[in-house]
């Protein structure tokens, strides 16, 4: 029976894309650096900043650059247009409305989690939010999952893990939990060795999961 429900956030709860994306442009246009496009650039959300700093930028610029994005995103474009994907809202809704208990695990630093989730209005929705700084490795290792499970005092076999990419879906098998692909967000291709129990077209299709386990 599942009593947990643990979400990815980017891609998965919020559609962030927008704001990131320009943040990057603006970075990449102070070093002379072209921007890729923005469906490029969303193939590589999802593994906190330097996963999409990294395929565009010079090594030895990875740090700098890192520190510029945030500012931008910050000063600029914090959820400007960054808004809850279609159903999310009802689907937690629902959720919370069965007792279950709510998780996030996100490759962002924590604190930058709980700041957007506020500003969505989804933050009231969760029992803890998990970064890429609190657990001894973030995702693809099941030690995120394990620490968020912990924080929610539940088992990871009672635990459902929702997530767009193949790290979601990684650390929810290594830590015993469940996992659901959230087809809606910028899902990257999952390597055929590597299965979710579920698929997931829409958030609401989550209830009637959850109305069979």
């Amino acid at each position: 029976m599942v009593r947990a429900v643990i979400f990815d956030l980017d891609g998965t709860l919020l559609d962030t894309a927008p704001d990131l994306y320009k943040a990057l442009c603006d970075t990449a246009r102070d070093y002379g650096i072209k921007p890729p496009t923005y469906e490029e650039f969303k193939k590589h959300i999802g593994g906190g900043a330097y996963g999409f700093i990294a395929p565009f930028f010079p090594q030895n610029l990875w740090e700098e650059a890192l520190l510029k994005l945030r500012s931008y995103y910050l000063e600029r474009y914090i959820c400007a247009e960054t808004k809850p994907f279609e159903g999310i809202l009802e689907t937690l809704e629902y959720l919370r409305g069965k007792g279950l208990k709510l998780g996030v695990a996100t490759n962002k630093i924590t604190e930058g989690a709980i700041r957007v989730l506020r500003l969505t209005g989804l933050l009231p929705y969760f029992d803890t939010v998990v970064g890429r700084d609190l657990p001894a490795e973030h995702k693809p290792s099941p030690q995120h999952i394990l620490y968020a499970c912990r924080q929610l005092k539940v088992s990871p076999s009672q635990t459902l893990v929702v997530g767009d990419r193949l790290d979601d879906i990684l650390s929810a098998r290594g830590s015993g939990a469940k996992s659901a692909l959230a087809l809606w967000g910028y899902t990257e291709p999952l390597p055929p060795e590597v299965e979710p129990n579920f698929f997931l077209k829409t958030p609401l299709e989550l209830t009637k999961i959850l109305e069979k386990t």
